[in-house]
């Protein structure tokens, strides 16, 4: 009977606490979100779904890195107010995290550009504010985006992207990394590119990631060849191109890939026509077909000439 009052006890001790949780609620009073918000340091409100405005005022005043991943919309009005959201000291800190957002109105997207620290929108699919643009492109760390379409005026903005090598988000303020380490501009849902948007992002230095396209037109090929990219310090990583959705390529598709100068990985690719194998094999940097599952003997033989291919060791039968 002892055991069973005290396990009782302990069930109910849990469930108040289970209660007391603000943090997992998915909707706030104006009383909880000021009782969130007094708190210091990281605020991590996995559960929050709704942001009234309201309450995104409340957040503005908090004091520390501020996550709000689970919100799915945000009106004008909420962002001028998470705008207000203080910048937290510390390079490449992610101040302000809203990964739930698909969509912002061109109202919301200004206002949120007038945030003075770091802002994650990894989920976004629809991008075509320019201020908006220009301050993701100016953060420092990893630019992950989910865009579905890419103009070529949004394009040139995201590609003046410098990464994690300078962090240009706090007002008169400039920070480097000692290691130049490059630029990663990852756009995760793109599954189309424009010839004039893949040459707006040529000027792009680091590392381009559109892993959603199953195929490439060799117009646009073309221009994302020509992202020569690389800083002279030694240190940096050169340029690289990450096409690991890949699971067809032309010819003429290839041809104009391999004029590429920098590392270009294209893991997704099962197998690989001998016209294109023998476009890729002039190819200069390094390459990746770690992918290849159905390669003849000949077809290896081509793209051994590469000098320097990484390819799936062949399999050996006992």
């Amino acid at each position: 009977m002892k055991l069973l009052t005290a396990f009782l006890i302990s069930m109910l001790l849990d469930a108040t606490a289970f209660s007391a949780d603000l943090t997992i609620l998915p909707s706030l009073t104006i009383e909880q979100a000021n009782e969130l918000a007094a708190r210091k340091g990281l605020l991590d409100l996995k559960n929050l779904k709704t942001l009234p405005d309201e309450i995104a005022a409340v957040f503005a005043k908090h004091e520390g890195v501020l996550r709000l991943n689970a919100v799915v919309e945000l009106s004008p009005a909420g962002a001028i107010e998470l705008a207000k959201h203080k910048a937290v000291p510390g390079f490449g800190v992610p101040d302000l995290s809203l990964n739930g957002i698909t969509t912002l109105s061109q109202s919301a997207a200004d206002a949120l550009a007038r945030h003075s620290g770091t802002l994650h929108l990894h989920g976004l699919q629809h991008l075509d504010s320019l201020p908006l643009a220009r301050k993701l492109a100016a953060q420092s760390g990893e630019l992950r985006l989910s865009l579905t379409e890419l103009t070529p005026e949004i394009a040139a903005e995201l590609a003046k992207n410098e990464g994690v090598f300078a962090d240009r988000s706090r007002p008169g303020v400039v920070e480097y990394r000692g290691d130049f380490a490059p630029s990663i501009l990852r756009l995760d849902r793109l599954t189309t590119l424009s010839p004039e948007a893949a040459a707006a992002l040529s000027p792009h230095q680091g590392i381009l990631v559109l892993n959603d396209f199953t195929t490439l037109e060799p117009a646009t090929a073309r221009e994302l060849a020509k992202r020569k990219g690389g800083r002279a310090n030694p240190t940096r990583l050169g340029t690289t191109l990450v096409l690991n959705g890949l699971t067809s390529l032309s010819p003429e598709a290839a041809t104009a890939l391999a004029e590429f100068p920098g590392e270009l990985v294209l893991n997704a690719l099962t197998e690989i026509p001998i016209p294109a194998a023998s476009a890729l094999a002039k190819h200069t940097g390094r390459l990746y077909l770690t992918g290849l599952t159905n390669v003849s003997g000949e077809t290896r033989a081509i793209l051994e000439r590469h000098p320097n291919v990484r390819l799936p060791r062949p399999v050996v039968n006992p």
